[in-house]
Order: C-alpha cells, then structure tokens, then sequence
C-alpha cells in the first residue's frame, strides 16, 4: 500500500491513554511531562482518565522515577541531592516530594563522599592533561578547575574547600585510587 494511500484512510483518532504510552515507549516522563504533553491534544477528563490507568499499570510513578533517577545520578554522574532535586524539579516534580523520597531511599547520603568520588574521576583526567612536575601556577590552575567541576555539579563552597583539602596535595591518584579500591 501506498503512502498516499494511507494518508486517506480513516483510522480511529489516538485516545489520550495511546499518546501518553507512546511517549513513554520513548523515554521516561514525570506525569507533570505527561500531563504537559498530553494537553496539546486531549481534554482534562481524557488526561486524568489516561494517568489514573497508568498510574493502575505502574507506567507512570514519580517515587519511583526519583529513586531511580537520583541512584543513576549519584552513581554515573556524581552531584549534590540539591541540584538533582532541582533537576527534578524542572521535570516536574515537587521538591517536598523529592525530599521525601530521597530522605527514605538515601538515609546514609554523605555529600563529602559523592563530592569526593566526582573529583576522584575528574582529577583523573585533569592530570593527564597537566605535565607531570606542577609548578605553583599549574597546581592553582588544576585547583581552579577542580573546584569549577565540583560547582557545576551543585556542590557548596564549604563541601569544595574540604575535599580540594584531601587531594590538593596529592602528587599520584593511583595511590588514592588503591587505598579506595581496599576500602570498598
């Protein structure tokens, strides 16, 4: 069949349940996404009807899309809980929500640490980049770096400052990266 010919054919319209799966085949999505995506082509009635189903099949789940997201977070792409939270929050979820899910998925969250473990990986690469005997103006420009990653990634000055601390001397990650391996 042709696509012309397909064009004119009359297929039931999509209902609201329909649209939503179809953008929930593609990534996963808040019910604020859902609700905003939806409501370009379908009325409030049809929207609520299609989430209360979703919600039934355990398609759409904010708690656990928060738990989810923050644990990739935490373990692929280190930061603070306060940028995810606002990460989260331009998705559309609340940030009392966030904070009680995070609170009960992450009791032992220890912000020192995650900062640590992003610098740990990024001081990795920083290195190769430097000569191997630093000069002073080399070790403020490798500092200056490290501590710009740690802000990108929502982190406090005081939580910079004290983890530049533990590796601003550091002359070979590998050693640090041993003692860690032990630790685990």
């Amino acid at each position: 069949m042709s696509k012309s010919a397909r064009r004119g054919s009359k297929s039931p319209p999509r209902t609201a349940f329909d649209d939503a799966c179809r953008s929930l085949a593609r990534r996963r999505l808040t019910e604020a996404e859902l609700r905003k995506r939806l409501s370009k082509r379908h009325s409030d009635g049809e929207i609520e009807e299609a989430l209360k189903k979703l919600r039934e099949y355990h398609f759409v789940d904010d708690e656990a899309l928060i738990a989810d997201y923050t644990r990739d977070r935490l373990r692929l792409s280190p930061r603070s809980a306060e940028l995810i939270e606002t990460e989260l929050y331009r998705r559309g979820i609340e940030p009392e929500d966030f904070r009680r899910v995070f609170e009960g998925e992450f009791p032992d969250y220890d912000e020192m640490e995650v900062a640590r473990r992003a610098l740990q990986t990024k001081l990795k690469t920083l290195m190769k980049s430097s000569q191997q005997g630093r000069s002073q103006e080399e070790s403020s420009r490798l500092r200056e770096r490290a501590l710009r990653f740690l802000h990108s990634r929502g982190f406090s000055y005081e939580v910079m400052k004290e983890v530049w601390e533990r590796f601003g001397n550091i002359t070979d990650l590998s050693d640090e990266d041993n003692s860690n391996t032990n630790n685990a």
